[in-house]
């Protein structure tokens, strides 16, 4: 076991359950919700943006209690000692490469692959399609730009790869919070760009020691992928 003075004692198998937990309790929610709003037999596509918005609570709420409940009970309690929630300046460096990742490394990726933009952007499309007001388009930011950066890095780059990186090794702890990062979107045809995304977020992460730049670098990628899809 890597020795590692000053970290959390916090372990995968408690990152990896606490994924599982929230998945369980999601998913339990949403059923609920998708009942008691009238939707459960709709087709996705054809669902209100802003009920896409109240689904994904019950994820979220459940990834931030088990990560506050972790660092209380296995960490120091305070979420930038165990995870890093800590901004700099400098982490404002994460903007333009989230935007190069999405704008310019994505796309020749996928040439690369010889899949068309039409299949990679399908779901996503699906999602801005349903944004015809302004209202809407704000909700949808604050989705993808604002709640999702937060939470999936707070999760994925602060409690999962540090977990992993603390008893093994940092190269290890980058690639397999970038697989199952790519992994638990249940997106086949995302994969491969979610694991290079999650690769390039994991090196900010690790690179600084906190999750201001990767946090800033999702924000960016997932916007410009919002901003791509709506001028299109």
């Amino acid at each position: 076991m890597r020795p590692a003075p000053g970290e959390p004692q916090f372990q995968a198998g408690q990152a990896f359950s606490a994924w599982l937990i929230a998945a369980v309790v999601a998913l339990s929610g949403q059923v609920v919700l998708l009942a008691a709003t009238g939707y459960t037999n709709t087709d996705p596509d054809q669902r209100p943006i802003w009920l896409d918005a109240v689904l994904l609570l019950p994820l979220w709420f459940s990834l931030l209690a088990c990560v506050v409940v972790i660092s209380r009970r296995w960490g120091t309690g305070r979420l930038p000692d165990d995870y890093g929630l800590r901004f700099r300046v400098f982490d404002l460096l994460g903007i333009p490469i989230g935007i190069v990742t999405q704008a310019a490394l994505i796309p020749a990726l996928y040439w690369v692959l010889h899949v068309s933009s039409d299949e990679v952007n399908g779901s996503a499309r699906s999602l801005t399609d349903r944004a015809k007001h302004p209202a809407e388009v704000v909700l949808l930011v604050l989705m993808v730009v604002v709640g999702a950066p937060i939470i999936e890095e707070l999760f994925f780059r602060g409690l999962l790869m540090r977990s992993i990186q603390a008893r093994w090794n940092d190269g290890l702890a980058l690639v397999v919070s970038a697989v199952f990062f790519a992994l638990v979107h249940f997106e086949p045809i995302l994969i491969p760009g979610l694991i290079v995304f999650g690769l390039i977020s994991g090196t900010c992460a690790q690179r600084t020691g906190r999750l201001g730049m990767s946090i800033f670098a999702h924000a960016a990628f997932n916007g410009t992928a919002v901003l791509m899809l709506l001028h299109n």
